[in-house]
C-alpha cells in the first residue's frame, strides 16, 4: 500500500542509531525490490518475517529498513513511514522514496525491532500537535483495539483512522430501506475512515474557532468530545463547484480545517470527506443488515447502540459513548448527521460511477449526509437503518446543530 503522508526518511551516511532492541531469533528477509511503471519513485518492497509480533501474547514489534542507492543510506521507519506489518508471513509495502531514486542500484535489508505498540497499518493516527502521522495494527482482538482509542487522547490530541483494506467486495444498501438499491463495489485501493466524528477540541485545534453550540456541559464544564457542529461547508472544506476534487486553501474564512490537516501532515489533499459510498462502506462495515449490530430493533437496544433524542437531553453526546461497530467505527448510527463530498441528487447509490467518485447535478442546493436520525430526533428503525439518505436541510452553505462530519484518507 502506498503511504505518502510526511515520510520523515533519514538520509544517512554510515550506520544508524535506532531506537529500542533488536528482536532476538527473528529475521526478516528481502524477497524483492520493485518500481512502480512508468519509472516513478515509489518502491514496492516484498519481506517476509518469521520470529515477528505476536499480538495475542501481547509482543509487538517494530520493523526498520535499511535502504542502499548510489552509495546513499536511507533508514526507512516501518511506523511512521510506511506501516509496515511485524508478523509472521509474506507482506507487500510500498515506499516513497525521493525524487529521482531508481532501483537499478539499490540494495534493501530489514530488521525487526521491539516496540510498545502492535505493527501494521490498520490504523492511521495523526498527532495534531506533533504533526507526525504513525500506523498501528490491531491487538488481540478488535474490541481491544476499540478499548485503546475510546480515549480523550485520541478525542483531542490525535485523530484516528481506520483502514478499509483495497480489493474488498463490500456491498451498499438493504431491503429494509426501499429508497436504496443494494450493489457491490470492489475497491481498487485502501482508504482510512476516522472511528469519531470530528470533535469540538480538535477543531479548535487546528483551525482556533470552535462554531459548535452546546459547548459546555450541564456543570458549566467544555464539552470537549462532542462532535462539533455549527460549521459551514466553506468553513471545513473551502469549495464552491460540487465537482471540485479536492479542498481548497483559501476562502473569507480563512484556512479550512481539511486544509489545516493536510497542511500539517505535508499530504496536500489527501484528507477530505468521505464519498457517500465510501460512508457507507465503513459504516455497515461488511454487515448485510439494517443496522450495524443486526436486524433486531428492541427497545432494550436503543441506548446501546445509539445516540437519539431519548438519551442525549437533548444535545449532541461524547463520541464514543454507544457501542462501535464491527471495523470499530463509532456514532455511525445517530448523535449527528454527517457530512459526505456528494451534494443531495436524487441519485441512488447504485448510480454512482465507483467509490471515489462524487454525484454531480446542476442546479442541486444542497449537500449529502448520512448517519439517521440526530440527537434531534425520535428513536425510530427507518431513521436509524444504514440506507437511511437525507440532506444537509441548511442550503449550499449553511451551518445547523444537526451537522457534524468525519475524515477519510484514501490512497493514490
Amino acid at each position: 500500500m502506498d503511504k505518502t503522508i510526511k515520510a520523515s526518511v533519514l538520509t544517512l551516511v554510515g550506520a544508524a542509531a535506532i531506537v529500542g532492541s533488536a528482536a532476538a531469533a527473528s529475521t526478516v528477509t528481502i524477497n524483492s525490490v520493485t518500481q512502480r511503471w512508468p519509472w516513478n519513485n515509489k518502491l514496492d518492497i516484498a519481506y517476509t518475517v518469521a520470529g515477528g509480533q505476536d499480538v495475542s501474547q501481547g509482543i509487538y514489534r517494530k520493523l526498520v529498513f535499511t535502504c542502499v542507492i548510489n552509495g546513499v543510506t536511507n533508514i526507512i521507519d516501518g511506523v511512521n513511514d510506511v506501516g509496515a506489518n511485524a508478523s509472521d508471513g509474506s507482506h507487500v509495502v510500498t515506499w516513497t522514496a525521493p525524487s529521482g531514486y531508481r532501483t537499478d542500484n539499490c540494495t534493501m535489508s530489514a530488521a525487526l525491532y521491539e516496540s510498545d505498540t502492535p505493527s501494521g497499518d490498520d490504523y492511521m493516527i495523526v498527532n495534531l500537535e506533533t504533526h507526525e502521522v504513525s500506523y498501528e495494527g490491531l491487538l488481540a482482538s478488535q474490541e481491544a483495539s476499540n478499548l485503546r482509542y475510546n480515549d480523550g487522547w485520541y478525542k483531542t490530541t490525535n485523530m484516528v483512522f481506520r483502514k478499509v483494506a483495497a480489493g474488498g467486495t463490500y456491498r451498499t444498501g438493504d431491503s429494509a430501506y426501499a429508497d436504496d438499491l443494494t450493489k457491490y463495489w470492489t475497491t481498487d485501493r485502501d482508504y482510512y475512515i476516522g472511528i469519531f466524528l470530528v470533535t469540538q477540541w480538535q477543531y479548535k485545534k487546528l483551525v482556533g474557532s470552535n462554531p459548535a453550540g452546546h459547548q459546555t456541559d450541564a456543570s458549566g464544564n467544555l464539552a470537549i468530545y462532542r462532535p462539533v457542529t455549527g460549521v459551514r461547508w466553506s468553513q471545513f472544506r473551502n469549495f464552491t463547484a460540487p465537482n471540485e476534487s479536492v479542498p481548497q486553501t483559501v476562502s473569507s474564512d480563512g484556512i479550512s480545517f481539511l486544509q489545516k490537516l493536510n497542511d500539517i501532515t505535508g499530504n496536500k489533499f489527501g484528507f477530505d470527506l468521505p464519498t457517500e459510498v465510501m460512508w457507507e462502506i465503513a459504516a455497515r462495515a461488511n454487515v448485510n443488515t439494517a443496522h450495524f449490530w443486526g436486524n433486531n430493533w428492541e427497545a432494550n437496544s436503543q441506548d446501546e447502540y445509539v445516540i437519539h433524542s431519548g438519551n442525549s437531553g437533548g444535545m449532541p453526546m461524547e463520541v464514543g459513548k454507544v457501542k462501535p461497530n464491527a471495523w470499530g467505527l463509532f456514532d455511525v448510527a445517530g448523535n449527528m448527521w454527517e457530512f459526505c463530498r456528494d451534494v443531495a441528487t436524487s441519485n441512488k447509490i447504485p448510480d454512482c460511477v465507483d467509490p471515489w467518485t462524487v454525484t454531480v447535478a446542476d442546479g442541486v442546493n444542497n449537500r449529502r449526509v448520512r448517519g439517521g436520525a440526530t440527537w434531534g430526533n425520535s428513536f425510530s428503525h427507518m431513521a436509524f437503518c444504514l440506507g437511511n439518505r437525507s440532506s444537509a436541510g441548511s442550503g449550499y452553505d449553511g451551518a445547523n446543530s444537526y451537522n457534524s462530519f468525519r475524515v477519510a484518507w484514501v490512497a493514490k
